[in-house]
């Protein structure tokens, strides 16, 4: 186990540079989740981490040493990938091992590696096969077997379950979280799935065109996002936004003429713009809400409905119900608001911090 750190790291190709000056510290045994779109950086930065990478500026430190010019076998980290690039002639065990066998581990003792992986990992019972007579999950368990009989101070985690179809990827985000509470091992993991991060990440660093726009605990991203980038990023479905001018400091009026009433007041000015953020689970149904409008769509989930409906002047928001609201499409519908799923920005998209947030 280590404690990671980046202290104003940069990547230029040239005179083109795609991570700007980052500072992360990741905590010795955190399970660290870099989310954000495809193209922003997180894979890059993971491969710098790694070594893959050379650094353009600054320092990556692992377990306090620094590790710029350390190549990426001496660094004591062992990295899974999207792709399992198993060995097709090699059995499974064989294909966990084989790191082992390059060190020149003595035989015996790489056996009983091999057999405590794959005692964690359910692997016990499929050492003697080979890649080809596994499905996708057991391949990215073998993957992974092969990174943890090293027993590395960090494991990095690219993308792992990209590959997988939905419920494989369900499976494998709880195998994963186990092996961490079983390991302890610190983990950083790349993912551009904000429901991965999410349910896997004891921390999350939330990664646009290379820069860092929030680093915090999943609930606190998801209850306090610093701003409309991360709102709309962080939540399935994303958070509805609306545009809205303030009116005193406590009322936000919108392009129809609705009237929605804050519970903090946002020291604007009288007729500033801002936008209303509102989380799909606070917009409830209801006879005499602020917002009216029409049904446009039904998503039955099983145990959620996901409502999609247009204001009346056409914006669209989704509402997220428990159950299967007797609503259909074409519906005229009311609208009230939950408090406690209402956000507001400032111009700038930077979040307007209720007086008693820290």
């Amino acid at each position: 186990m280590a404690p990671v750190s980046l202290r104003s790291v940069t990547k230029a190709y040239g005179a083109f540079e795609v991570i700007h000056g980052i500072d992360l510290e990741i905590e010795d045994g955190a399970f660290v989740v870099l989310v954000g779109p495809s193209g922003c950086g997180k894979s890059t930065l993971l491969r710098m981490i790694a070594g893959l990478e050379t650094i353009s500026h600054g320092e990556v430190e692992i377990d306090g040493e620094v590790m710029n010019d350390v190549p990426p076998k001496h660094r004591d980290i062992a990295m899974v990938f999207q792709n399992y690039a198993l060995y097709p002639h090699m059995t499974v065990a064989q294909n966990m091992g084989f790191s082992l066998r390059l060190a020149k581990v003595p035989a015996a003792e790489a056996a009983e590696k091999i057999r405590a992986s794959a005692s964690i990992l359910g692997l016990t019972d499929l050492l003697d096969r080979y890649p080809r007579q596994l499905s996708g999950g057991q391949r990215q368990r073998v993957a992974m077997g092969r990174a943890i009989v090293r027993n590395p101070k960090v494991f990095l985690f690219d993308e792992p379950l990209s590959n997988l179809d939905a419920a494989l990827r369900m499976q494998m985000r709880v195998e994963i979280a186990e092996l961490h509470q079983k390991l302890g091992t610190t983990m950083i993991y790349v993912t551009h799935d904000q429901v991965e991060a999410m349910t896997l990440a004891t921390k999350i660093a939330v990664v646009n065109k290379g820069t860092l726009e929030q680093v915090a605990t999943p609930v606190r991203l998801y209850e306090r996002p610093q701003n409309l980038f991360v709102a709309r990023f962080i939540g399935s479905p994303q958070m509805n936004i609306l545009p809205a001018r303030l009116a005193g400091v406590s009322e936000a009026h919108l392009a129809d003429g609705s009237v929605i009433a804050l519970r903090q007041p946002a020291a604007l000015g009288d007729g500033a713009s801002l936008s209303v953020g509102i989380r799909p689970e606070a917009l409830l149904l209801s006879t005499d809400g602020p917002l009216g409008g029409r049904v446009t769509l039904t998503e039955h989930l099983g145990g959620l409905t996901l409502i999609h409906i247009a204001l009346t002047d056409g914006t669209p928001v989704v509402l997220q119900a428990v159950g299967a609201p007797t609503v259909a499409m074409g519906d005229v519908v009311r609208l009230r608001i939950d408090p406690a799923g209402l956000h507001l920005f400032d111009p700038d998209g930077r979040r307007i911090a209720a007086p008693n947030e820290s």
